[in-house]
């Protein structure tokens, strides 16, 4: 893959090193890496970074030259593709599958799954996931097609525009029909997974709105949608459990009463889903808005009275 920028009049006089910066947006360490692979020619031509431009001339850089191959096996194996562009391919993860390998974990994970799809349908197995999901969490899932529009992309994610909305099943019920959940979350202690709500913790806001709620049985679950405006890890989980409502199925954060209606239920994950992921896609220039449809499957386990929320 080839990025390209098409030098105009304001461009006279600039050297290449600064259209790779400004307009191509690649970090310092990107153009040192390109200069060395020699990955960098203007109409067709290797140059220097210093070289003066002119209008007219394209600037073009060879991002397969920065590029490893992936440190993990590309494996055949089943993906939902809910958006895929020159840059991004967006999937969306079934609960109970890891987003990336990990030392436990080589093979069998969403990455390996998206690998082996590009391999097929582009040629090559580059992937760098973007955002991750807890093995558990269903839904949106990103990944750039190289390291520079990974980089693009997680600026993009952290930007004031980007939302991220999930959707869950509560056990319990939050304590207003809408409301935010503003406490910093720690780790439990060095070394563990666990999260805590702790003064020393890091800042963690959540957005909620309560859409339905119902006996389940004789217990109250609730249907929330929840909007990220940091991003912790475990932080819906955290903050939900915390005001006594937690995720329907955490085995992690839950309490008696969710973990025995999650038994009885048979669900063999938490009930929670990223379920939209709107940014501004710093390549296109467009927004793009990605939604992933909550498994049925899910749903239907909790009653009838959920079943076409979404």
């Amino acid at each position: 893959m080839t990025l390209t920028y098409l030098c105009g009049e304001r461009d006279t006089g600039r050297r290449v090193y600064h259209v790779l910066k400004n307009e191509l947006r690649l970090s310092a360490e990107q153009i040192k890496r390109v200069k060395r692979a020699e990955a960098v020619t203007v109409d067709g031509a290797p140059v220097w970074m210093d070289r003066v431009l002119a209008p007219g001339e394209t600037v073009a850089v060879a991002l397969e030259k920065l590029e490893t191959p992936p440190d993990f096996p590309p494996e055949r194996g089943p993906v939902e593709v809910i958006f895929e562009n020159e840059a991004l391919l967006a999937l969306n993860k079934p609960a109970g599958l890891l987003t990336h390998p990990s030392r436990g974990k080589y093979t069998g994970t969403l990455a390996n799954f998206a690998a082996g799809y590009l391999l097929d349908t582009a040629g090559s197995a580059v992937c760098h996931a973007v955002n991750r999901l807890d093995r558990d969490t269903s839904g949106v899932v990103l990944f750039a097609k190289s390291a520079h529009f990974k980089n693009l992309a997680v600026e993009a994610l952290k930007a004031p525009e980007a939302e991220k909305e999930y959707t869950a099943f509560l056990c319990g019920r939050l304590p207003e029909a809408r409301g935010v959940i503003d406490l910093p979350i720690a780790r439990e202690r060095e070394g563990c997974q666990r999260r805590v709500v702790r003064g020393d913790g890091k800042p963690a806001v959540t957005e909620y709105e309560l859409v339905e709620t119902a006996k389940v049985g004789s217990v109250e679950v609730s249907l929330a949608r929840l909007r990220l405006k940091t991003g912790r890890t475990h932080q819906i989980r955290v903050h939900c459990a915390c005001l006594g409502a937690p995720v329907l199925g955490d085995r992690l954060y839950g309490d008696a009463e969710s973990a025995a209606l999650a038994e009885a239920l048979g669900l063999t994950a938490h009930l929670l889903h990223a379920g939209r992921l709107t940014f501004l896609e710093r390549v296109s220039g467009e927004t793009v808005s990605l939604r992933a449809e909550i498994r049925r499957e899910d749903m239907i386990k909790i009653g009838e009275f959920f079943k076409n929320f979404y």
